[in-house]
């Protein structure tokens, strides 16, 4: 919905939703800190700078043209799909590995990567791709059309 809104009101809205969403992966993740992060920093800052850049900035009437966007919306389609497949085959592959209890108390900021990578290995690699796509998604938006 993010990027095939037809307002960007509605566009940017679905963004925040999505990172609250998110939020919500790290929260049951056990990570509250995170969550909050992802909310203040996302939803709280982009989220609200793209709202306002939105509504402050006129959009040109140029872009009513809407020649191609069957074909931009098919392979958008298709980019999330093997996007969810890659994260459904990474989480099915690599599920028998979690933590059962994972390890509580006092942990150095220091050492936080290398527990991180050790505790949670399938998280952080379904957020790697969840952060490419997104990425991916910002490169096709970015586009200058000539």
């Amino acid at each position: 919905m993010a990027l095939q809104a037809k307002e960007l009101i509605y566009g940017a809205i679905s963004l925040a939703v999505s990172f609250i969403g998110i939020a919500g992966f790290f929260v049951s993740l056990d990570a509250p800190y995170l969550a909050m992060l992802q909310i203040a920093v996302y939803v709280g800052a982009v989220v609200v700078l793209i709202l306002f850049t939105i509504m402050l900035v006129r959009r040109e009437e140029a872009d009513k043209d809407e020649s191609g966007e069957t074909g931009e919306s098919a392979a958008g389609l298709w980019i999330a799909g093997l996007l969810a497949v890659s994260i459904a085959g990474v989480a099915a592959l690599a599920g028998p590995n979690l933590p059962t209890n994972p390890s509580t108390g006092d942990l150095p900021i220091t050492q936080l990567g290398s527990v991180l990578a050790r505790s949670y290995p399938v998280p952080l690699i379904i957020l790697a791709l969840l952060l490419s796509g997104a990425l991916l998604g910002a490169l096709v938006l970015a586009k200058v059309d000539r």
